[in-house]
């Protein structure tokens, strides 16, 4: 099992290639249709990380822990 701080870094890691390659999209693709599936499938594989890993949301089907 991963430390969560090795975790963190890895998908800070993939975000950043995502962004990247967003803007790869952006400025070098000349296709209207390529340049806006590129850019929303980047997004929205940057959104998917960043809500399971930062915002935990997959807490919210987990067993409620005893306090």
């Amino acid at each position: 099992m991963r430390k969560p701080m090795q975790t963190g870094l890895i998908v800070a890691a993939i975000l950043a290639v995502l962004t990247i390659t967003e803007y790869l999209f952006a400025t070098h693709v000349g296709d209207d249709l390529v340049r806006f599936l590129g850019i929303t499938v980047s997004a929205l594989g940057k959104a998917v990380l960043i809500i399971y890993y930062f915002m935990h949301i997959y807490r919210l089907w987990r067993p409620q822990e005893a306090h």
